[in-house]
C-alpha cells in the first residue's frame, strides 16, 4: 500500500501545494530555503553603523573603540500536518489497484487543499497569538502594536526593528501609496511585491481607470505571476497581488529579499508511512510541515491597515 501511495501520489503532493496560496507561491519561488537542525534558527542582525571611523591626517590618535553592531534574532521552528484515513471498508469497497489509486488520490488531494489552507492562512497570523503558527506577516510586518516582540527583540527598545506603518489613512489614494512605498525604501532597497485583499485591489483598479473618458484595464502586470494563473496589477513597476487571507483593510508592502521560508528536509511535506492500529481496521498516513517564515530587515517593510474607501 505505501508503494502504491507514494508512486502514484507523492510527487502531485509536493508539487501542487504552494499554488493554492498567492503568498506561499511567492515565497516558494523567491525565498525558500532548506535549514537542517538547531534548537532555533537563528540569523545575526546588522542593526547600527561603527561608533569609530572616519577621515584622519598624519599623526592623529584615531579612535578604535569597538562597536557592537550585532543582534541574533532566534526563529522556533513550526509544524504543520494533515492525516489521511482510510478503514478496511473503503478499502474493500474499491478492490482493485486502480480503484484504490483514485480512493487515495481523492483523499490526498484533499489533504494537500488542508494543508494549503492551513499554511496561507497562518502565514498571515500576528506571531503572538498563537505560538505554534507560523511567525506571520501581521506581526513580523510591525512596528510593535501587535508583536512587542519578534524574533526575540523587543520593538520598544530596537527602533531599527520597527516596520513602516500607516493606520490613520482610511482612503486609498495614489499618493498615500507612494508615501509608504517611499518609506519602505532605502537606496535601491524598494518593496517587491505588494499585498492587498480583494477590497483594496478593487480600489487601486479603479484608481487607475476613474480619470479616464474610456476606463480601460489598466496597463501593465507580472508576466511570471500572469503566466502562473495570479492576475497582478504594478505600483512602481512592482507587483500587487490579492491574498484571500490578507487581514481585512490592509494592503502590505514587502520586500522580499529580506523575507525567507525555511523549510527543514524532514518536514517538506513528507509523507510518512501507513499504519496501522492494533484495535481498528483502518489505517493512517500523515503528511508533514515543518519550518518557518522569517524577516531579516523588518524596517523596509510596510503596512497600510485602516483602508475602508
Amino acid at each position: 500500500m505505501n508503494g502504491i501511495s507514494r508512486r502514484f501520489l507523492f510527487d502531485q503532493v509536493v508539487d501542487n501545494v504552494y499554488l493554492s496560496i498567492t503568498a506561499l507561491f511567492r515565497l516558494n519561488s523567491m525565498g525558500k530555503k532548506i535549514v537542517q537542525g538547531g534548537y532555533q534558527v537563528e540569523v545575526p542582525l546588522m542593526w547600527s553603523k561603527f561608533a569609530a571611523g572616519g577621515f584622519y591626517q598624519g599623526y592623529d590618535l584615531l579612535d578604535i573603540t569597538p562597536s557592537d553592531t550585532v543582534k541574533n534574532g532566534a526563529w522556533d521552528w513550526k509544524q504543520a500536518y494533515v492525516p489521511v484515513t482510510v478503514s478496511g471498508l473503503d478499502l474493500i469497497r474499491a478492490d482493485s489497484p486502480e480503484a484504490v489509486v483514485n480512493l487515495l488520490r481523492l483523499q490526498f488531494e484533499q489533504a494537500q487543499m488542508q494543508l494549503a489552507d492551513q499554511l496561507g492562512n497562518s502565514v498571515w497570523t500576528d506571531a503572538s497569538t498563537n505560538q505554534k503558527n507560523i511567525d506571520g506577516l501581521k506581526g513580523a510586518i510591525d512596528d510593535g502594536t501587535v508583536a512587542a516582540t519578534y524574533a526575540g527583540i523587543t520593538r520598544s527598545s530596537n527602533a531599527f526593528w520597527k516596520s513602516q506603518i500607516d493606520s490613520s489613512t482610511t482612503t486609498l489614494t495614489l499618493a498615500s501609496m507612494q508615501t509608504m512605498f517611499g518609506n519602505c525604501q532605502a537606496g535601491g532597497r524598494t518593496p517587491t511585491v505588494l499585498f492587498a485583499t480583494q477590497a483594496n485591489y478593487n480600489r487601486y483598479w479603479a484608481l487607475n481607470t476613474s480619470g479616464q473618458a474610456f476606463p480601460v484595464q489598466p496597463a501593465g502586470h507580472d508576466a511570471q505571476l500572469a503566466q502562473s494563473g495570479f492576475s497582478n496589477l504594478v505600483f512602481n513597476g512592482v507587483p500587487i497581488l490579492v491574498d484571500s487571507y490578507v487581514p481585512a483593510n490592509h494592503i502590505f508592502f514587502c520586500n522580499e529579499n529580506y523575507m525567507y521560508l525555511l523549510v527543514h528536509p524532514r518536514g517538506d511535506f513528507d509523507f510518512n508511512e501507513f499504519r496501522e492500529p492494533v484495535n481498528q481496521d483502518a489505517m493512517t498516513a500523515l503528511i508533514l510541515w515543518a519550518g518557518n517564515l522569517i524577516v531579516t530587515n523588518c524596517a523596509r517593510q510596510g503596512k497600510m491597515t485602516a483602508l475602508t474607501a
